[in-house]
């Protein structure tokens, strides 16, 4: 596994300040950009049931939220997918029977997330896993408007659910995607990394609330077919670290 997490740039032109890199740079990330919607395979959302029960004990209720991470993007099938494999690392770890259920789209944004928050009944939760990002950073949203949508889906989020803890993943590094070429990779990913700052500076602020970043980048070979999502073997091994750190900061009562 890697853990090289900084982005990449072209290096001839490392030097020049971003704004005016990307702006020498912007007919080509256009055409780019173009390219990789066209020509990158487009895998559809894992099949099987969304919901599941794992181990023995006492019940810890989780909600995975979020984007194609959690709709099982890059798997054969939701047993592989994040929830699960999460779901299953976190009982072994505790000792408790995990009680999952998800909701994920492919391709949602935040803006998504607050709709369904603002309508859903989801009540009986301790953990709130949250993925989501991805899809605002290569779009043209701002960061100052992408915060904003974030504090909104805390607030939603805590008040469906006021006991629960909420465990925000990071950013996914883009930087290191093989799908995206360069100079685009290196340009998405210094965007990707500077929201992702952004959101852990934000998220310092509240109390239930934890920013789990990216450790480890994953090698080419345990991207899916896409080069875009990461496959089962990928999924696998972050589920387990993940399972650390959210028992690293639930409280003991959670525990």
């Amino acid at each position: 596994m890697k853990t090289d997490v900084q982005s990449e740039s072209t290096p001839k032109l490392r030097a020049l300040p971003n704004a005016l890199l990307i702006g020498l740079l912007s007919p080509l990330l256009v055409f780019q950009g173009i390219w990789v919607r066209k020509n990158t395979p487009r895998l559809g959302e894992a099949p099987g049931d969304r919901n599941g029960r794992i181990g023995t004990g006492p019940p810890l209720r989780l909600l995975a939220l979020g984007d194609s991470i959690i709709a099982g993007v890059g798997v054969k099938h939701m047993q592989l997918a994040l929830p699960a494999q999460l779901s299953m690392a976190l009982s072994e770890l505790i000792d408790r029977r995990v009680c999952w259920t998800c909701h994920g789209v492919n391709g949602s944004r935040t803006s998504d997330l607050l709709k369904w928050v603002a309508v859903s009944d989801e009540q009986c939760v301790d953990l709130i896993v949250v993925s989501n990002g991805l899809n605002d950073v290569t779009s043209t949203m701002r960061l100052g408007q992408w915060l904003i949508k974030k504090r909104a889906l805390y607030a939603g989020l805590q008040r469906l659910a006021p006991n629960a803890h909420i465990a925000q993943l990071g950013l996914p590094p883009l930087g290191h995607f093989p799908a995206l070429p360069r100079p685009l990779r290196g340009v998405l990913g210094r965007r990707a990394q500077n929201f992702d700052l952004a959101l852990a500076t934000l998220i310092e602020g509240y109390r239930k609330v934890s920013h789990l970043p990216f450790r480890e980048i994953p090698e080419t070979s345990l991207f899916a077919a896409d080069g875009y999502h990461p496959g089962s073997e990928a999924v696998k091994l972050w589920a387990g670290s993940l399972a650390t750190e959210i028992y690293n900061t639930l409280d003991k009562h959670t525990r």
